[in-house]
């Protein structure tokens, strides 16, 4: 399963806003390296830099004073146009001064209202304790530096919309289905048009909170104007004129990911056993794998409430419930078309990195991908989900196992400032070894390869990983 594919597991960033900010990271890379989180997805402080320094300066926009809100439009069965428009017009006591200069502040971030046991992840994210960085609401931020009546979004696949009010100002909820069972999904979203300082908040809302609970949070939501630049709780916000100049260059353009390589390129292919240079005086090696049906092998203080929900009492695991999928649109809703079980296996690997330099590492990021490869037409193919053949009335696949990841999911040595996936410390000529582990499927274990770069990806080929070397793990 691709992360980009998951519709609704994690909240969708825009796709004009992505690109800017993968623009901005592929510009830095080389700066620092990303952590990996236990929601298991890449993150990096550079992102946010470069993201503030673009959007933190001061805006300037020239637009009429009017009356503006923020109205839904229905668009098709199940299609729903949000927009902000100007009302000014045949109100009699509406004094208009046009082309009057609207300035537009850097605010800050006030939540004024929780659910219980729900915290703050960081500015803008918020989960239960009991499900940290896995649900609950997330927000992000547009600057209407062209003017609030340039606002405009169009979503399809609502199950149900509604116009309200928050704290004064006009938002729209709006519901999606939820076809991922018992799983937390952002099933929920929320616009909030802050017309006052020209903002305006989509916040992302998951299945474990209720409709009532967005709301209260929603309009227990301020946005203070502040001229601390170093203020914890200043808002990080996309110019909504770029969203739309990006959209338009993307429009007709399809990204292709790289899912095919040479034999030739697959070159630096190693074995198990094989040890092979990192970079930077760093060598690895994966000195064993082994395969089992429990997790056993796993040390059970480290596993969260993800790994525990997919073993039976006896810690066997459980099959993989495979849903195809009927893709919504404007004028359908998301549905099931069939569903099938598959069994489970547990990878385990035994890695060790050696310091071949004179001098101590400290802070040694490492990680561990699984992505799943096969020879088709006498090349090697990023195997991606099943597709739907002719006549099929589904477009996607959701894996609702641990096994949709191909990120390592296990890991038993911890550092760093989060206490994530880095080695503190490792002397000249020392060698650490590392225990990772992953969920694959059970017919999945003939097509395994293992990347330890820690500059590339897992779905799809790279440069860094293929100069690296991919290690045959297959079964």
């Amino acid at each position: 399963m691709r992360l980009e594919d998951m519709k609704y597991e994690f909240p969708k960033m825009p796709k004009e806003m992505s690109d800017m900010i993968k623009r901005e990271v592929e510009k830095q890379v080389k700066m620092e390296q990303p952590q990996f989180g236990k929601n298991r997805r890449r993150t990096g402080r550079i992102a946010a830099a470069s993201l503030a320094a673009v959007m933190l300066c001061g805006t300037t926009v020239f637009a009429g004073v009017g009356i503006y809100r923020m109205q839904q439009e229905k668009a098709g069965a199940h299609g729903v146009n949000v927009s902000i428009s100007d009302h000014t017009a045949g109100n009699s006591n509406t004094v208009v001064e046009t082309q009057k200069t609207l300035s537009i502040p850097n605010v800050k971030l006030e939540v004024g209202y929780l659910p219980e046991g729900m915290v703050e992840t960081e500015n803008g994210k918020y989960s239960f304790e009991n499900a940290l960085n896995q649900g609950g609401v997330s927000m992000a931020f547009f600057r209407m530096d062209n003017g609030d009546d340039k606002f405009q979004v169009q979503q399809g696949d609502v199950v149900s919309s509604e116009d309200f009010s928050a704290n004064g100002h006009d938002a729209v909820y709006l519901q999606y289905p939820d076809l991922y069972e018992e799983d937390l999904t952002f099933n929920q979203r929320i616009y909030v048009a802050f017309t006052d300082v020209h903002y305006v908040m989509e916040m992302y809302v998951a299945s474990d909170v209720s409709k009532e609970e967005a709301f209260k949070i929603a309009e227990s939501v301020k946005l203070v104007p502040t001229e601390d630049l170093q203020d914890e709780n200043l808002v990080v916000a996309q110019n909504w004129s770029e969203c739309q100049e990006h959209a338009e260059e993307a429009e007709g353009v399809e990204f292709e990911a790289r899912i095919t390589a040479s034999k030739e390129e697959m070159k630096h292919t190693h074995a198990i056993g094989d040890s092979f240079s990192l970079g930077e005086g760093l060598d690895a090696k994966v000195s064993k794998v082994q395969v089992a049906d429990d997790i056993s092998l796993l040390d059970a203080s480290l596993l969260d409430e993800d790994f525990r929900k997919e073993v039976d009492e006896d810690g066997t695991l459980r099959p993989a419930t495979l849903q195809y999928v009927r893709e919504g649109g404007l004028d359908a809703l998301s549905e099931e078309v069939k569903s099938r079980e598959a069994a489970q296996k547990l990878v385990y690997a035994t890695i060790e990195y050696t310091n071949t330099t004179k001098a101590e590492m400290t802070d040694v990021l490492f990680s561990a991908n699984l992505p799943r490869i096969a020879e088709a037409d006498g090349q090697m193919r990023i195997v991606e989900d099943e597709k739907p053949g002719e006549g099929d009335e589904w477009q996607r696949v959701i894996n609702h196992g641990l096994s949709s990841f191909w990120e390592m999911t296990y890991y038993d040595v911890h550092g760093g400032e989060r206490g994530n996936n880095y080695i503190a410390s490792i002397k000249p000529g020392e060698t650490v070894t590392v225990h990772v582990a992953w969920i694959v499927l059970e017919e999945e274990l003939d097509k395994l390869y293992l990347s330890l770069d820690t500059n590339g990806g897992c779905y799809e080929f790279d440069d860094s990983s293929l100069e690296t070397g991919y290690v045959d793990v297959r079964q």
